[in-house]
């Protein structure tokens, strides 16, 4: 009987890289051991080791268990980058008197904190400011007109502009804060169409919500929990509480909106 030779654990790689192209000649002898490999060698091998690996565990896990992980990533990456805008969203809500949680909300729906964001639309910046709105909301501030480079390389022009865009919406919503997100989110004039074509905004959300089919509503709730959140965080202190919204009462078949991290 032929005598067995225990190579240990690395015997069969050994094998494959001995007669292998990848030495410095196939026809020659070679390690007998993966540990006597050059180094270079021992490296490459140990990566395509663990890259099918990867691709193992990625066939075979489920992946609705790596959602929640990565949702968290997301808000948590989402939400370190609006914090490093604090200073321009304090300063545009002290000139402007706003609450800063709810601009800091909305820059964590609109652009995830992103300076350089641009929807499909052509939204731009941190608080996905169209060119005419922000035009329009420029020229109350007499600042000059933006461009459409300003709104993606100046935040702290773009927080102001949005600032006021959505203080300019709750006004003209009769002070109804979720009504102003929907149009901040839809445009005002869709806001105007669905209201008139259901007879009322609680008509209109009444609808929204058995329908379960409303991106716009969604954003609107998203928004306000994201708002309480900070507040409750005291991003800005806690001098900085958000205020009572006006909105309708809930629905008894309306979920609560979950509230982010």
């Amino acid at each position: 009987m032929k005598p067995s030779r225990d190579l240990g654990g690395d015997a069969d790689l050994s094998v494959l890289l001995a007669s292998s192209s990848l030495g410095k000649g196939a026809a020659g002898p070679g390690p007998t051991r993966l540990s006597d490999a050059p180094v270079g060698r021992r490296l490459f091998v140990r990566l395509v080791m663990l890259g099918v690996l990867l691709v193992v565990v990625w066939a075979f896990v489920d992946r609705t268990m790596l959602a929640p992980l990565a949702e968290r990533v997301r808000v948590h990456t989402a939400t370190t980058r609006v914090a490093s805008h604090k200073d321009s969203i304090q300063a545009a809500c002290e000139q402007l008197d706003m609450d800063p949680n709810l601009i800091a909300a909305i820059v964590f729906a609109e652009s995830s904190g992103r300076v350089d964001a641009r929807s499909k639309a052509d939204a731009l910046g941190l608080m996905q400011l169209k060119v005419a709105t922000a035009e329009d909301r420029a020229r109350d501030l007499g600042l000059p007109l933006p461009t459409e480079t300003d709104l993606l390389t100046d935040p702290a022009l773009n927080i102001l502009l949005g600032t006021a865009h959505i203080q300019w919406a709750i006004k003209h919503e009769d002070g109804h804060l979720e009504r102003a997100l929907v149009g901040y989110n839809a445009g005002r004039g869709k806001l105007r169409r669905w209201i008139k074509e259901a007879g009322g905004y609680d008509e209109w959300r009444a609808g929204r919500v058995e329908a379960g089919n409303s991106s716009t509503l969604a954003y609107a709730t998203k928004v306000l929990a994201q708002r309480d959140a900070f507040a409750k965080a005291g991003l800005f202190g806690a001098s900085a509480r958000a205020e009572p919204t006006p909105q309708a009462p809930a629905l008894p078949n309306s979920e609560p909106a979950p509230t982010p991290e």
